[in-house]
């Protein structure tokens, strides 16, 4: 008898063991899914973020272009009245 028992002792720690087994991996699989809505909202913001500096990078080179056109037309006005003079 002693041998059944001790069989039997073994497969319920097994079960037990795959209880437990199956429990850790749902509460992984919960946590994976909770990183990778983490993860993807970074990534949103990220090129949300990324896309700001992009139009920011592109009003700054619009308003410089038009500053040195400016001051090229100002400094062509300013030869003609000091020509004419």
């Amino acid at each position: 008898m002693a041998d059944q028992d001790f069989r039997e002792r073994v497969l319920e720690a097994l079960s037990r063991l795959e209880l437990q087994t199956r429990e850790n991996n749902a509460r992984l699989e919960k946590r994976l899914d909770s990183l990778d809505t983490r993860v993807g909202t970074l990534e949103r913001d990220v090129g949300w973020i990324k896309g700001k500096l992009e139009g920011k990078q592109e009003g700054s080179s619009k308003v410089l272009t038009i500053l040195t056109v400016c001051t090229a037309v100002g400094a062509a006005i300013i030869a003609l009245i000091a020509l004419f003079n």
